[in-house]
């Protein structure tokens, strides 16, 4: 059994899954299988995806019969996963080479039960636009978390026998999906462990963090409302803290 399972989202992402893949395969720490799962992707990522898993027997290809969106795409993953580890990839994002050697070690020594990094954030060409997004190297609880997350999905690390395998929630159509699972993870007194060392890149597209601002602050604010049933004026304080540091967080260098 591998001691990671990495989840790995694809719809059309043929110009960047080969160069996230490597950055797996680049990783000093070797003890991994990727579960790669195309969402029936309408260019040639499947294709490309069935060929990079054919040279490497830690990489398994799942295709799926239909499109569903990545929350339910990362779940397929997350079902076959064996590992003991579970982290999270995406199909255009980045890893350090050191990314994993760093973080199971750190959980391993802390006894954490989930944890993440520090991140570099880049746009379509690899270009570092943004100051990286820097994370306390210290211990989060649900409430520090739902006042705001920290948590970069690329950089999340959950231990299954801790917290048993935890999946995303469909229902928010892979909007703040993500923020729901980190929130299940503590809501019964789990502790996040932040690592601050940078140790992934993450690939935005340049004024994606204005784009459809208000559509996002919107399902942020459900799924504070209608999930962890929270006031409508504490959800909407928490979402306007989110809308703000959101905003900072893409300070140009």
């Amino acid at each position: 059994m591998p001691k990671v399972s990495v989840i790995m989202p694809a719809y059309n992402a043929v110009s960047y899954l080969e160069e996230s893949v490597n950055s797996l395969k680049n990783q000093i720490f070797t003890d991994w299988e990727l579960l790669l799962v195309d969402d029936c992707s309408k260019d040639e990522t499947a294709s490309l995806a069935k060929k990079i898993a054919s040279t490497d027997s830690r990489i398994q290809f799942i295709a799926k019969e239909k499109n569903s969106g990545s929350a339910d795409t990362r779940n397929t993953g997350i079902k076959l996963a064996k590992g003991e580890f579970i982290a999270f990839l995406d199909a255009d994002d980045l890893w350090e080479p050191d990314f994993l050697e760093k973080m199971i070690p750190f959980m391993e020594e802390s006894k954490a039960p989930f944890s993440f990094a520090s991140y570099r954030i880049i746009d379509e060409d690899g270009f570092e636009f943004c100051e990286p997004f820097l994370v306390k190297s210290k211990k989060y609880s649900y409430r520090d978390l739902l006042h705001y997350n920290r948590v970069g999905l690329l950089t999340a690390i959950y231990h299954v026998p801790s917290v048993g395998k935890k999946f995303f929630d469909p229902s928010l159509k892979s909007l703040r999906d993500d923020y729901a699972l980190w929130l299940d993870i503590l809501r019964d007194g789990k502790i996040a462990y932040a690592n601050s060392e940078i140790l992934a890149r993450y690939r935005v597209r340049r004024g994606a963090a204005t784009s459809n601002k208000k559509k996002v602050m919107l399902a942020h604010f459900r799924m504070l409302k209608n999930r962890e049933n929270i006031s409508a004026v504490y959800a909407l304080i928490l979402t306007l803290i989110h809308g703000i540091m959101g905003l900072r967080k893409y300070r140009n260098k």
